[in-house]
């Protein structure tokens, strides 16, 4: 008996249910996550799925076309439709339709061609590794609203725990420790601190040091220009880290996307002494124009503070960065309480 045409039922149906997939998956991080490499992957496997279809003997469209009888398949009645919690759990539901529907092609075009079936198995080992980067970065869904720098030669350290205190509890959505001038040793301590401090939800970034933040349990690191490169600092550090980069115009915030940051903070914004040394302050128009290039986080650093922040998240950035506007204030915890209701209020306003 000739199966032929059973078996382009199954194929139809299951390249339907993966490519349908795999648009789900590409809609939801692209405009859920704002991910422009993960886009494009998805694009990629999606396009890939097609090409290889096509290269099933006599599987034209036309083909496809004769042999779709939805009305005779004793399937479409059975089973209830899943429920949908969180946009995680739609994700992580239509990578699973995609990989069995996958599996089934594989199988099924043995039939037809050995060396077919080898390549739906390839098509179905770079979904499984894509699953893990698309896990990986929803994992990485962070507030940094408002995202707090500590600074030595603002916070003494008999001051230090207790300044920190204060932030965490009014309002920070991240906290950064740069420490120029400390000794290894000394860096590596205080970063062990803070992370005892700091709430596992609350990301905890270290500055310049891959190693510190590796060794103290960090979240991730922020790199300068003349740091360790972003693609070095990503083997060290893995894909569930954050990687955040300083960058001072569009095209070094386009390459460290294009490197794999999680986020880039441009500035300065405003003309700033607590970071001396990175040029004149650039203004808020840089900030719409790194928005218009980059689909990873772009926070505002230089000078923000209660006056200025309004204007620079109206400008789009998705963050400010802020020192002297939280710890040269009498009182830090006031401080970081009136910034974080000011952008809970503006985040409303959007």
């Amino acid at each position: 008996m000739n199966r032929k045409r059973e078996i382009y039922r199954i194929m139809d149906v299951n390249l339907d249910r993966a490519s349908e997939g795999l648009r789900v998956i590409e809609d939801a991080v692209r405009f859920g996550l704002n991910d422009y490499r993960l886009t494009q992957e998805v694009r990629q496997l999606r396009h890939f799925l097609i090409k290889v279809a096509e290269e099933i003997p006599h599987f034209r469209w036309r083909q496809r076309m004769s042999c779709r009888e939805v009305e005779k398949d004793v399937g479409t009645g059975l089973g209830k439709e899943e429920k949908r919690e969180g946009f995680e759990n739609l994700v992580k539901a239509n990578f699973r339709r995609v990989q069995e529907a996958e599996r089934s092609l594989e199988e099924f075009v043995k039939l037809l061609s050995s060396e077919l079936g080898q390549r739906f198995k390839k098509l179905r080992f770079q979904t499984y590794s894509l699953e893990k980067k698309v896990a990986m970065r929803l994992e990485k869904r962070y507030d940094f609203s408002l995202y707090v720098i500590t600074d030595s030669s603002l916070v003494k350290d008999e001051d230090f725990e207790e300044k920190l205190k204060e932030v965490v509890s009014n309002g920070a959505t991240a906290v950064q420790l740069r420490e120029k001038t400390l000794s290894s040793s000394a860096f590596f301590k205080k970063a062990l601190l803070v992370r005892k401090m700091i709430p596992e939800d609350l990301p905890f970034i270290v500055n310049d040091r891959v190693d510190i933040a590796v060794a103290s349990g960090a979240d991730g690191v922020h790199l300068g220009q003349d740091d360790l490169p972003i693609s070095a600092a990503r083997k060290v550090l893995g894909d569930h880290k954050i990687i955040g980069a300083s960058t001072h115009s569009v095209e070094q915030a386009q390459q460290a996307e294009r490197e794999g940051a999680d986020y880039v903070a441009i500035g300065p914004v405003f003309s700033t002494a607590t970071k001396p040394g990175v040029g004149p302050a650039k203004g808020i128009e840089i900030i719409a124009k790194t928005k218009e290039k980059v689909n990873i986080p772009v926070i505002a650093i230089g000078g923000i503070n209660s006056n200025n922040v309004e204007k620079t998240l109206k400008a789009g950035a998705d963050g400010v960065a802020v020192i002297s506007a939280v710890f040269k204030e009498a009182n830090a915890g006031l401080a970081t309480r009136r910034l974080s209701k000011k952008i809970e209020a503006i985040k409303k306003e959007k």
